[in-house]
């Protein structure tokens, strides 16, 4: 079948591997792979500069279908950034280190089947579908399975990457259900392409870690009912490396989402070079105090764009050394 892709989709795409080709490596691996969430577009040259300049070989890049409301990014421009940024860094046969890296890019949380056809023919090569709608309602898993549907034959027709989601992870809607092993195996055995999200006490936008949150004894046991299936863990910016290195070392953990830390790194910079008292959690929290400060990086980037560049680069190298080599 010949693919509908924008007149720049297709050179976009070619960056790019699949979510599941990367992640099904990752499988029985004492390692995890990490996604990095972009909600600035200045977050795109760090991260790709870190990944490059680190020994992990796959990386995935990902834009939500919340960042485009909240923050203004989208997932077309940040796909194109992403493979331009790839080009100016020699990919792949002007530097050799590309011989041996994979890069993905995902759209992640698409809440809208329209939205991921747009993402998917502007290149991206994996959508993430939550049918909770990031935690507005809690599903039956009959009702998951047939909601995830037109996503799944969405990503078969790109013949890219799928990931759905069991169980509830809570966040700014604060509505959490844990996932059911017995739940997963039941949608795996409906879409056995996919990786699957859970709920074993992770939370999205948690801006920093609480001890050992995570139900490790429930995550083994999804683990065991899917053996050969990618898990994955959303809001990595609020879960303990202490629960991180277990769950990794015990085989339980693909991949990693992170977004709330880079970011909190991003606005606690410009924060500091205007001068500004630190900001709290509070703040932190406020979407319309985060897009002030933003605000000032878009108009002042020659001010501040060099010292975001830095800090973001170097929390994104320590992660990437965290997770690929513990």
């Amino acid at each position: 079948m010949d693919l509908e892709f924008t007149s720049v989709g297709r050179y976009v795409r070619s960056h790019f591997v699949t979510t599941t080709e990367i992640l099904r490596d990752a499988v029985g691996k004492p390692r995890a792979i990490m996604q990095a969430n972009v909600r600035h577009r200045s977050q795109i040259w760090p991260y790709m500069r870190a990944f490059l300049d680190s020994k992990a070989t796959a990386f995935i890049v990902a834009v939500s279908e919340d960042a485009r409301r909240e923050y203004g990014v989208c997932v077309e421009d940040a796909a194109y950034l992403t493979a331009r940024t790839m080009d100016e860094y020699g990919w792949p046969s002007h530097d050799s280190r590309w011989a041996s890296k994979r890069v993905a890019f995902n759209f992640d949380h698409a809440v809208t089947l329209n939205a991921a056809q747009g993402a998917l023919e502007a290149g991206v090569s994996g959508i993430m579908y939550d049918p909770s709608e990031g935690g507005k309602r809690i599903i039956s898993i009959e009702e998951n399975i047939g909601l995830s549907k037109p996503f799944v034959d969405l990503a078969r027709r790109y013949r890219t990457g799928i990931e759905l989601e069991v169980g509830t992870i809570p966040g700014k809607r604060g509505i959490g259900e844990f996932t059911d092993p017995r739940m997963v195996a039941i949608l795996v055995q409906a879409y056995p392409e996919a990786s699957v999200a859970v709920s074993v006490g992770n939370e999205h936008h948690r801006l920093s870690p609480r001890g050992r949150g995570l139900q490790l004894d429930l995550f083994q046991r999804i683990r065991e009912a899917v053996p050969g299936t990618p898990l994955v863990m959303h809001g990595g910016s609020g879960v303990s490396d202490e629960d991180i290195e277990t769950s990794i070392a015990r085989l339980l953990l693909d991949k990693l989402n992170v977004g709330t830390e880079f970011m909190k790194t991003m606005l606690l910079t410009i924060a500091s070079l205007r001068g500004m008292k630190e900001p709290t959690q509070g703040q932190l929290k406020d979407i319309s105090f985060c897009r002030d400060l933003l605000f000032h990086l878009d108009t002042h980037s020659n001010l501040y764009l060099h010292g975001i560049r830095k800090a973001v680069y170097d929390s994104v190298l320590e992660k990437l050394v965290f997770l690929t080599e513990i």
